[in-house]
């Protein structure tokens, strides 16, 4: 692969490479399940899209703990970088502990989704939800796994695989999706073609990584250095969970019904892509800004995270601007008719989702500093704010949960601004 991309990454230079390869990945990712979701969204009854729009909300939820709990902190601990065979040992270490986790959350989602089956019983109007928590304990090791792959490809330099792999993940996810709605197959396939995906994205990536047989010894040094901020993190992505914008539709399937979270899913997946943009340059700019700190301290991770900030308002403000004034044209031609009627709410959510956008930057230099604490409370109060919204907004359908995202987002944005200003101003003291 090196050698294939070795004329492209001489046109365009060794240092914008890896942000091409990485628009790359999202971009086919991102577009994957556009045509995923529009093929399923035609193709299935309201409330089979719902579940399938519920699964993936809930898998972020899991994804979420995972991340906090393995990705962020494998993503941004460099200590063993100067030693190859250490670093690729330690890395090793890492994908064991995350593949054993990612194993764990779906073990518990299955059980959950079986209480839930149980409390039906009694409680018939809660028995929607067994589906949608079944499908994502089905879908999330392979997605969680090849996550953790991806991340593992960008921090060893292999933008360049990572982009491959995620070109084979688009064309497997849209051929699955159209042969789930082709046959009928209902919310269980369109869920199969998602996990085929992330199988076919890993076949590629594990064969470069190869990694080592766990140590245990370094497994038990890494959970105890990792451990107290690790668990802050995973505490964060609760309240997180409930604003973030591939999972507040659980909030709102919980709140207000399958029926609205049908509807928030077909207006989201216009959307999206802007977070696949978002997703593409923080996979680059997170171990970017860890090694900007161990170098240069607070002033180049500082720099980082401006660079970081207006290369997110530019690319994303574009996108969604074009996704707002032609609204009413994407939603007739991705859902056929199945969703007219959707466009004021792209519109509005398309302001919501630049917001959330622009919150990341900022929460990458407290993840770099350490600043779990301040993290959990700042989600805390975004999360009380976006669940009052979305209990108020849903009185008035998806346009007003869609005001509500844009709302709670705005104050987030100010809350960890201003977090990032005091971490400066208690640096320079």
């Amino acid at each position: 692969m090196r050698t294939l991309a070795a004329p492209l990454e001489r046109r365009v230079g060794a240092a914008a490479a890896p942000r091409l390869y990485a628009l790359v990945d999202q971009g086919t990712s991102g577009l994957g399940n556009i045509i995923a979701f529009a093929l399923l969204g035609r193709a299935l009854a309201v409330s089979e899209f719902g579940a399938v729009g519920m699964m993936i909300g809930l898998h972020y939820v899991i994804a979420g703990f995972h991340r906090s709990a393995a990705v962020l902190p494998f993503t941004t601990d460099h200590r063993a970088d100067h030693d190859p065979l250490a670093a690729h040992a330690e890395n090793s270490d890492w994908w064991w502990i995350a593949l054993v986790l990612a194993l764990a959350l779906s073990a518990a989602t299955a059980l959950v989704g079986g209480a839930v089956a149980l409390a039906a019983r009694r409680w018939p109007e809660c028995g929607w939800a067994v589906e949608p928590l079944l499908l994502t304990a089905l879908i999330s090791p392979a997605m969680l796994a090849w996550e953790f792959a991806r991340r593992w490809l960008y921090k060893i330099d292999r933008a360049d695989m990572v982009a491959l792999c995620a070109t084979a993940y688009f064309l497997v996810l849209a051929l699955a999706a159209l042969l789930a709605g082709r046959l009928g197959l209902g919310a269980p396939g369109g869920a199969l073609a998602w996990v085929l995906a992330s199988l076919a994205a890993l076949a590629l990536a594990l064969p470069g990584l190869a990694p080592a047989r766990a140590d245990r010894a370094g497994v038990r040094a890494l959970v105890r250095r990792h451990r107290a901020e690790s668990s802050w993190l995973a505490a964060t992505n609760l309240p997180y969970s409930v604003y973030s914008t591939a999972s507040i539709v659980v909030v709102i399937g919980v709140l207000v019904g399958p029926v609205a979270a049908a509807l928030f899913t077909a207006a989201r997946t216009l959307t999206n892509p802007a977070m696949s943009i978002v997703s593409a340059i923080d996979s680059i700019d997170k171990p970017r800004a860890a090694r900007a700190f161990a170098a240069e301290g607070l002033p180049g991770l500082a720099r980082v995270v401006r660079r970081s900030r207006l290369t997110i308002a530019v690319a994303t403000g574009l996108y969604l601007a074009l996704v707002a004034v032609f609204a009413a044209r994407l939603v007739a031609l991705v859902f056929h008719g199945q969703y007219d009627g959707s466009a004021a709410n792209v519109r509005l959510l398309a302001l919501g989702f630049f917001l959330f956008g622009l919150n990341l930057p900022s929460e990458t230099l407290l993840i770099v500093r350490r600043a779990g604490r301040t993290m959990l409370a700042i989600r805390c109060v975004t999360a009380a704010l976006t669940i009052l919204g979305v209990w108020f907004g849903g009185r008035h359908g998806v346009a007003g949960m869609a005001i509500a995202f844009a709302v709670t987002q705005a104050i987030n944005l100010l809350l960890l601004r201003a977090a990032e200003a005091r971490h400066a101003r208690e640096t320079t003291a």
